[in-house]
């Protein structure tokens, strides 16, 4: 791949391919490396460890004024939505703080208070973590999760045929502060999972537009939607429902012979919406209206 010196011409994708072209992994240890939302370790027997990293940044993922207590749930329960994204639970977590040496004390504070409080509501050992120094308040969450009995679901799995599917509402995270007050939805994933209703899952961090596309191009597919079918939270209209991101819903496929067994046995009160269906390779994908999802350097 020729190198292209500009961050906005290759875009997130781009990057990682760059970066990460020479990586290798162990295919007797490692399920899943780069281009799922978690890494993937196969342990022992039906026992998966799944691995994921993920950052918050000042001025990109919350603004200054934002409560304290809110931005620390809101780093870990990022996190927290990747694992649910793969069916999987959380075991343990460590936390890395990069700040400016004049930050307040009392509001870092209150930032752990909030981490604190999210891992005790969704069972995640706080288990230690570094801090530096840094320009721009930032906190990475490394997470270990678990699938146990069970194997996690990838993005790759989706089947010809197979209908498209999302919880929840799309759209308008940033109005609502639905970004920051998300429930990742750890049991809707895990029970996914479990049930193996899903045949491909991830979740919808970067809008539907960004997302979608990634899914159909790791299951070798391309997929067609039904506009009046994408929810919409409140306020929200179909370019934001498919652009906005940081919804942290699920978005995943299943086999339309299950689609009603599916709808009847759902168990949650989060609603269920199936969107579309994925096409053979080669045939044009396509949204409504038009679209491109979040990309951190790629300009719009």
């Amino acid at each position: 791949m020729k190198v292209s010196r500009s961050l906005a011409a290759l875009g997130e994708k781009g990057l990682l391919q760059v970066l990460t072209a020479r990586w290798k992994i162990n295919p007797k240890r490692i399920l899943t490396g780069v281009g799922d939302d978690c890494a993937v370790l196969h342990d022992k027997g039906n026992h998966y460890l799944l691995f994921k990293t993920d950052a918050v940044v000042e001025g990109v993922h919350f603004r200054p004024r934002e409560k304290p207590e809110l931005i620390g749930r809101k780093a870990l329960c990022r996190a927290l939505s990747d694992l649910a994204a793969m069916g999987a639970a959380p075991l343990a977590a460590v936390i890395t703080l990069g700040v400016a040496k004049h930050e307040s004390v009392r509001r870092l504070k209150g930032i752990y208070s909030g981490i604190a409080r999210a891992a005790k509501n969704f069972g995640v050992n706080l288990v230690g973590g570094e801090t530096t120094r840094a320009k721009e308040l930032f906190l990475n969450v490394a997470l270990l999760g678990e699938c146990r009995g069970y194997r996690p679901i990838l993005r790759s799995g989706a089947g010809l045929g197979d209908l498209i599917a999302v919880t929840g509402t799309l759209g308008g995270s940033q109005s609502n502060l639905r970004h920051l007050l998300f429930t990742p939805r750890l049991e809707e994933g895990q029970w996914l999972a479990r049930h193996r209703f899903a045949t491909a899952l991830m979740d919808i961090s970067d809008g539907l537009g960004a997302d979608l596309p990634r899914l159909a191009e790791a299951s070798g597919l391309s997929f067609q939607l039904e506009a009046k079918s994408i929810p919409r939270s409140p306020n929200a209209n179909l370019f934001a429902a498919i652009n906005d991101g940081e919804d942290y819903e699920l978005l995943f496929t299943a086999p339309p012979g299950r689609a009603e067994s599916l709808k009847k046995k759902w168990p949650f009160a989060t609603p269920l919406h199936f969107i579309g269906v994925m096409g053979r390779r080669g045939a044009k994908s396509g949204f409504p209206v038009g679209t491109y999802g979040f990309d951190h350097f790629k300009q719009h």
